[in-house]
């Protein structure tokens, strides 16, 4: 792991644990392994830090959310779309409290000031929903509208629930059952049945929003 990986993920631990108001450059140095000088040779400010970290973090998840898919056989399946990026969402904290703004986390300058909450929530565009239907895979009678709104509420549920379960050790084993379970009603409902549709498509249309998503990242860092 390179200075600025290490700069990150110490970061992103202590940000969760303290929060960005109440971590201080010094405490990322140490936790980093390195002096507090290097970080600025890296980052101009905290600010720029923690400017920096939102962008990594999200795409980090993308790049994961992305083999996820596509290392399931049926991945373009807008059930395991959606199976897949909420439990990617749930293996991360910081991600988890930017989706949720989670002021303990985040502080009042990046509650304030969030970034585009299309990166973690992955929200469907009806242009999306129309590709994996053109595929085969999303039923002919479902609404893109509706869909994209009904998977929204059932995403922050699963997410705002998880913090509240934290304490419960069978609060892990029991959300990963439901949303196994939220993702088996999407398969029932939405999708079209196993062995219908072009899963490779579904997968690049897929790929197709996260690169879509990973651009808008770069134009949110230009018009800062």
């Amino acid at each position: 792991m390179d200075r600025t990986e290490r700069v990150l993920a110490a970061a992103a631990e202590l940000f969760v644990r303290f929060g960005v108001a109440k971590t201080t450059v010094d405490e990322i140095a140490r936790a980093a392994g390195i002096s507090k000088g290097a970080i600025y040779l890296e980052f101009q400010s905290k600010d720029a830090l923690v400017e920096a970290l939102v962008r990594h973090e999200l795409r980090a998840y993308l790049r994961a959310a992305a083999a996820r898919v596509l290392a399931d056989e049926q991945g373009g399946r807008l059930s395991r779309i959606y199976h897949h990026c909420t439990a990617e969402l749930l293996d991360r904290p910081f991600l988890r409290a930017l989706y949720t703004r989670d002021v303990e986390v985040l502080g009042t300058r990046l509650r304030r000031n969030p970034p585009s909450a299309s990166g973690p929530r992955l929200a469907l565009s009806e242009g999306f929903v129309d590709r994996l239907r053109s595929a085969g895979l999303v039923r002919a009678e479902v609404d893109p509208a509706v869909l994209g709104h009904l998977m929204g509420v059932v995403s922050l549920g699963m997410i705002m629930i998880g913090p509240v379960r934290a304490g419960d050790e069978t609060g892990p084993a029991l959300l990963g059952q439901t949303l196994d379970l939220v993702a088996d009603m999407f398969a029932a409902t939405v999708d079209t049945p196993t062995g219908e549709g072009d899963v490779a498509a579904g997968k690049q249309a897929f790929l197709d929003l996260l690169g879509q998503i990973d651009g808008s990242l770069d134009m949110q860092a230009v018009t800062a």
